[in-house]
């Protein structure tokens, strides 16, 4: 589903924002990105989306290089960032409507089980929606997709806790219905023991660990505090 091998990227000014990272992920798996503000998690992200292209090494996403131009890999991808805007004078429905023209797989059906689930209307402007509801929209739509991979990054961070664990949940869902595969890139590690299969931990764009989640564990399985003890020894 995705190999990384080695992967490099770096600015013009050749300052490294990612050295040698190296992990794959099969079918099915979901994968936690860690790592302190400023580590290379969006800009990881942003390399297995085609929106940047690396300097060296490998990476396969959905058996395709995504650093190649046009990427039809992409209908095949849901993603969702903070970084997306929409138009606040657009309602619900005028995105949803929008946002599913670019998708053959897009089901109408889940879209409406999920804005039901994600307690979110139609008809309400974006304008007038706080930045979790936002949030819940993107997601909505991202699903709706029936995607084959899920990238996200720090999309949980203004998501309540209703909303953080309805995400997951969803998540979980669809993993389990369609083996749909994750990639969410967080600064909350809080909980997610119980969803992620594979972690990546990276700082300063260095990869400090990819294992499976059950391994780093503590005695007490709380994985916010094995992360932070990983960096802490940094």
């Amino acid at each position: 589903m995705i190999v990384a091998r080695d992967l490099q990227y770096r600015l013009r000014n050749k300052r490294k924002i990612l050295n040698g990272i190296s992990f794959n992920l099969n079918k099915g798996e979901f994968l936690a990105v860690f790592g302190e503000n400023g580590a290379g998690k969006t800009t990881l992200l942003d390399l297995l989306m085609g929106f940047r292209r690396r300097n060296g090494g490998e990476l396969q996403v959905l058996d395709m290089d995504p650093g190649t131009d046009p990427w039809r890999a992409r209908a095949r991808i849901g993603y969702l960032s903070e970084k997306v805007d929409i138009p606040g004078d657009w309602d619900g429905k005028e995105f949803l409507s929008f946002h599913r023209r670019f998708y053959d797989t897009y089901d109408l059906s889940r879209e409406t089980a999920l804005m039901e689930q994600f307690n979110v209307r139609y008809e309400e402007r974006v304008g007038n929606l706080s930045a979790g509801e936002i949030r819940r929209l993107q997601i909505i739509g991202a699903l709706a997709t029936g995607p084959e991979l899920l990238v996200a990054d720090e999309i949980t961070a203004v998501l309540d806790i209703i909303g953080r664990r309805k995400f997951l949940k969803a998540l979980q869902e669809q993993q389990k219905e369609r083996a749909m595969t994750v990639v969410l890139a967080t600064n909350i590690p809080e909980g997610l023991e119980t969803y992620a299969d594979k972690i990546l931990l990276i700082s300063r764009g260095r990869q400090i660990l990819f294992s499976e989640t059950r391994a780093v564990l503590d005695d007490n399985n709380d994985l916010a505090d094995a992360v932070a003890k990983r960096l802490e020894r940094l």
